[in-house]
């Protein structure tokens, strides 16, 4: 188990401006990976209703799951390391039963962290990642329900730092900026759509 406080600011991109990022980062496409997200929240949506988000991400070799809370003004992170196996036969499952300092931090937050929690939606991103001093400069491409989009994150160890870097390389690389919901935000609203 680990906690971290997350810090970083985002950007929707066009399709254009992210390819211009690329070259303009000197950004090696070797090292691009792919992760899924696979998120759960109970039928009535109480993650949600409590500003939370629980996801599991699996890459190639790595898995955890992690839940969001809000934290200040920002998030608070709480992680929990998977095997690959067991955050396939989770997502096989489709539900989760919270457990260890994840429940912990339910129950801190009036959330029964015996909840039967269901996967309300799922995403598949191709991240590429450089670090720029004490920022790290993330681009990524997700693909959800039936849409594709393109998005900009800043990580940073501060506020300050994050705001001044990404509002800096808008800026010089005349990128509008642009309302972003977080993922599961853009995945459920598209698989909404789907829908009806």
């Amino acid at each position: 188990m680990s906690q971290n406080v997350e810090i970083e600011y985002k950007n929707l991109l066009s399709e254009e401006e992210y390819k211009k990022l690329i070259i303009a980062f000197e950004f090696d496409e070797q090292k691009a990976f792919t992760q899924e997200n696979c998120y759960f929240d109970s039928e009535e949506m109480i993650l949600k209703a409590h500003n939370m988000a629980l996801r599991i991400r699996v890459k190639q070799n790595f898995a955890e799951m992690t839940l969001k809370s809000p934290y200040q003004d920002h998030l608070l992170e709480t992680n929990h390391t998977l095997t690959v196996k067991e955050a396939n036969h989770l997502i096989e499952l489709e539900k989760i039963n919270p457990f260890g300092e994840i429940a912990d931090v339910l129950k801190a937050n009036g959330i029964d962290p015996t909840i039967d929690l269901h996967m309300i939606t799922r995403l598949k991103t191709r991240r590429i990642e450089r670090q720029m001093g004490n920022c790290l400069l993330v681009l990524d491409q997700s693909w959800y329900a039936d849409q594709v989009d393109f998005e900009l994150e800043v990580e940073s160890q501060t506020a300050n730092e994050g705001k001044q870097f990404i509002s800096e390389m808008m800026k010089k690389y005349h990128i509008p900026e642009r309302i972003t919901p977080n993922k599961i935000t853009r995945a459920m609203k598209a698989s909404q759509k789907r829908q009806l």
